[in-house]
């Protein structure tokens, strides 16, 4: 048994991610850590913050509610606004063995990436080095990329996407389906992706881990890159 710290952001694709996962790991202690804001608070253009909202209504969905899969797995919800001040007790109190992140909102520091006996890892909805930062299927649909995927990796500093990769997940660009139902449809085979490593996790922890290369880094979209998208026949949601 390995006692994981699950980290996640309360939207659509984690929920999903997490009924399929709590599922898959109900031989281990899970504890649920979920992040209140993500990033910093910044005006956006109208069509982001709409999609926000539509991403955070998840309670219609099928599955378990956040609260539900918690007491599932015998534990509960953490509200975490600092995981590098002052709710690193919250996970220190835990003691994992392992940090999962699944679009946590927050970046992990050094101090607390080490409260973690094996480590921490992230999975996130795209192909690394490429596509490092925020909305990556976004701008993977806006370049004309054939395919999306995720990129199951370890944080072992505070820079964003920058760990060595344990697996990358690939499917074809889904014609007819809006960037939303896209990025939904990473999240089964990426939750595959979490149980395999999991399989040979202690191994895993003890390799050397080297950053990536630079690859690109992307920031949330501009008002011309929306239109841009738009224009290509695509949609938010």
């Amino acid at each position: 048994m390995v006692r994981i710290a699950l980290f996640y952001n309360r939207d659509i694709y984690a929920h999903l991610a997490l009924n399929l996962l709590t599922l898959k790991l109900s031989e281990h202690s899970l504890g649920f850590f979920y992040s209140e804001h993500v990033g910093t608070k910044v005006e956006r253009d109208n069509r982001l913050q709409k999609l926000a909202e539509f991403e955070k209504s998840f309670d219609t969905l099928p599955g378990n509610s956040f609260e539900q899969l918690a007491k599932s797995a015998n534990s509960f919800e953490n509200a975490i606004t600092d995981i590098n001040g002052v709710d690193a007790e919250k996970l220190t109190d835990f003691k994992p063995d392992l940090v999962v992140s699944i679009r946590f909102g927050q970046i992990f520091q050094a101090s607390t990436i080490s409260i973690s006996r094996l480590g921490v890892i992230n999975l996130h909805s795209g192909l690394l080095p490429d596509y490092k930062g925020v909305m990556a299927s976004f701008w993977s649909l806006l370049n004309g990329a054939s395919e999306l995927g995720t990129t199951l990796h370890w944080i072992t500093d505070n820079k964003i996407d920058s760990g060595e990769i344990i697996s990358r997940c690939t499917q074809p660009v889904r014609h007819g389906l809006t960037y939303s139902q896209q990025v939904r449809a990473l999240y089964e085979p990426g939750v595959e992706q979490i149980v395999r490593a999991l399989g040979d996790i202690e191994s895993l922890a003890k390799r050397q881990k080297k950053n990536l290369p630079d690859g690109h880094y992307y920031s949330f979209p501009e008002p011309k890159h929306l239109d841009a998208f738009e224009e290509s026949g695509w949609k938010l949601y």
